[in-house]
């Protein structure tokens, strides 16, 4: 038997963790709420210093917490509307982000890509769950 047939039946035989979407979704929401909550109060002195209106600085701030939120409670949703909750979750999430990157930290691609990580991260993790919902 060749070694390459031998790694083939050891990734076959891995066990498929269902709940694995856990971690991901934990930390996914756990950053972005946090985001959120470290806005809070709301001064419009913070949203100025980003120069942002404050009313996009209020939106940014419950809409951070909100979609933490949702992330959480879609994954306990094993119908559709879990299922519906975890998309609205992961859209408000890339949404947000994607905003914060067009009005604070705009650069050109390449730039923007190797500097910002961070956001980069919390793009591509909302988008996930806004595609695949609770297949994820």
């Amino acid at each position: 038997m060749s070694t390459m047939t031998a790694l083939l039946r050891t990734g076959q035989s891995l066990p498929d963790i269902q709940s694995a979407h856990w971690l991901m979704r934990a930390a996914l929401a756990a950053m972005i709420a946090y985001q959120g909550l470290t806005k809070f109060p709301l001064a419009a002195s913070d949203a100025a210093s980003f120069d942002v209106p404050f009313i996009l600085w209020i939106m940014a701030a419950v809409g951070e917490v909100a979609a933490g939120i949702a992330l959480i409670a879609g994954g306990f949703g094993r119908t559709w509307i879990g299922d519906l909750v975890t998309r609205a979750g992961g859209a408000a999430l890339a949404m947000i982000v994607a905003s914060v990157l067009a009005v604070v930290y705009w650069a050109p691609p390449l730039d923007l890509f190797l500097g910002n990580q961070f956001h980069i991260l919390l793009l591509v993790g909302g988008l996930y769950f806004a595609l695949r919902g609770n297949k994820a």
